[in-house]
C-alpha cells in the first residue's frame, strides 16, 4: 500500500504545483511575449516614421526661406482674422478704397448647407464680409489684387448700390482658407 501512496502523493503535489504556480507563470510569460511583439512592431514603425520624417525634412530644407514664407502666406496653418483684415485694409488704402465695416460670417455658406455627411479635408474656411465705398475703377483694381494676391481668397458674394457719382457702395464677401 505504501508503494502506491508515495507516487500518488508526488503526482498530487506536482499537479497542485502545476496549477498553482507553473500554469499562471506560463500565462504571464505568454502575455509578456505578446506585449514584446507589439512593442517591437511599434519600434519598427517609429523607425520607418523617422526615416520618412528625415526625408521630408531634407526636402523642406531645400526650399528657400522666402518660398516657405510665401507658402505659409498662401495657406496658413491657422486663421488670424485680425491680420487678414489688416492686410485687406492695407491693400484697400493702396487704391483709395474705404472699408466701412468688416464682419466674420457666422452661418455656413449656401454651397456647404446642402452637403451631406461630415466635412472631409485638411483645410477649413471662413467668410469675411466687408462694406466698401470706392469708385468703380479703384474697386476693380482692388478686387483684382485681392483675388490674385498671395493669400488664397475666393469671392463668395458681391453686391453693390449705385449712386449719381462715380462712388459706389459694395458688399463684398470673401472666403479664405487655412490648414487644420
Amino acid at each position: 500500500m505504501y508503494k502506491f501512496i508515495g507516487p500518488l502523493f508526488l503526482i498530487l503535489i506536482s499537479a497542485g504545483l502545476f496549477f498553482s504556480y507553473i500554469d499562471p507563470t506560463y500565462q504571464k510569460i505568454g502575455g509578456l511575449q505578446e506585449k514584446e511583439k507589439q512593442y517591437n512592431e511599434a519600434l519598427n514603425k517609429s523607425k520607418e516614421l523617422r526615416m520618412i520624417r528625415d526625408q521630408l525634412l531634407s526636402k523642406y530644407n531645400t526650399f528657400s526661406a522666402e518660398d516657405v514664407n510665401n507658402l505659409e502666406k498662401l495657406l496658413p496653418d491657422n486663421v488670424d482674422n485680425v491680420r487678414l483684415i489688416m492686410e485687406i485694409d492695407n491693400l484697400a488704402s493702396k487704391y483709395g478704397v474705404v472699408i466701412r465695416k468688416a464682419d466674420i460670417a457666422k452661418s455656413l455658406p449656401d454651397d456647404e448647407k446642402e452637403t451631406l455627411g461630415p466635412k472631409i479635408g485638411d483645410f477649413d474656411s471662413i467668410t469675411l464680409d466687408f462694406l466698401i465705398e470706392a469708385p468703380y475703377a479703384n474697386f476693380t483694381q482692388f478686387l483684382n489684387d485681392l483675388t490674385n494676391g498671395l493669400r488664397m481668397v475666393d469671392v463668395a458674394n458681391l453686391s453693390f448700390q449705385s449712386s449719381e457719382l462715380d462712388f459706389y457702395k459694395y458688399r463684398l464677401g470673401v472666403r479664405t482658407y487655412w490648414l487644420k
